[in-house]
């Protein structure tokens, strides 16, 4: 899941930042994985995520109910649920609940990795590897504004454009849209559902505070 790995912001706002990926090994136990990923998602669901979403569908934003999702599970090739959330302790109820029926799935969690090891600790769970990011190198002169670039790198795959999310900046900032609803907006091109919108929402407030104040 390297494509959730490049999130930026400071450790505050990233401390309500954390995605899940669980799915079955490709070509060794993926058939008959989508009945389980059902389960797991319908427990999600009931922990109340930030998003959720599918590549055969779409998000929650993007205007797919649950019940969608689980269906497109079994139209995909190799099932897997993605998701997000913004308090630490529904990841770990969600990570007892997977552990606890040994489905045989992977589940993979991106966010701080001392509050994800202090979890993995907590549930006595070792991780069996961890990824990180080495950051941004080259031109990095070309990238969009730091305020942008955070919220850009929610979606990533790239699904985010930094024009619409700075359009969706000023809409915030004139009062067109209240910051929940620039967030809602901004959610919907991320198919897979791991773009945070409570993280986004109090980063458009900051923007529109920054405005309104000229900082």
């Amino acid at each position: 899941m390297t494509h959730s790995l490049h999130r930026i912001g400071s450790e505050a706002s990233l401390e309500r930042d954390y995605v899940v990926l669980i799915t079955p090994a490709a070509g060794i136990n993926h058939e008959g994985s989508a009945a389980k990923l059902k389960e797991i998602l319908d427990f999600i669901a009931q922990l109340g995520p930030t998003n959720i979403g599918g590549y055969e569908t779409g998000s929650i934003y993007a205007g797919y109910g649950v019940e969608d999702i689980k269906h497109g599970l079994d139209r995909a090739v190799v099932p897997r649920v993605r998701c997000c959330f913004s308090d630490l302790d529904k990841v770990k109820r969600l990570v007892e609940f997977v552990r606890a029926r040994d489905y045989g799935l992977s589940v993979t969690v991106s966010g701080l990795v001392a509050n994800v090891r202090r979890m993995c600790a907590e549930l006595g769970v070792r991780p069996h590897s961890v990824n990180l990011s080495l950051g941004f190198h080259g031109r990095t002169d070309l990238l969009p504004e730091s305020e942008v670039l955070e919220i850009v790198t929610m979606c990533g795959h790239g699904m985010l454009g930094p024009r619409f999310v700075s359009s969706v900046m000023d809409r915030v900032s004139s009062g067109q849209l209240s910051p929940r609803e620039g967030a809602r907006e901004l959610a919907r091109p991320c198919v897979c559902g791991i773009f945070n919108v409570d993280r986004a929402e109090q980063l458009l407030t900051r923007v529109c505070q920054c405005s309104q104040h000229r900082c």
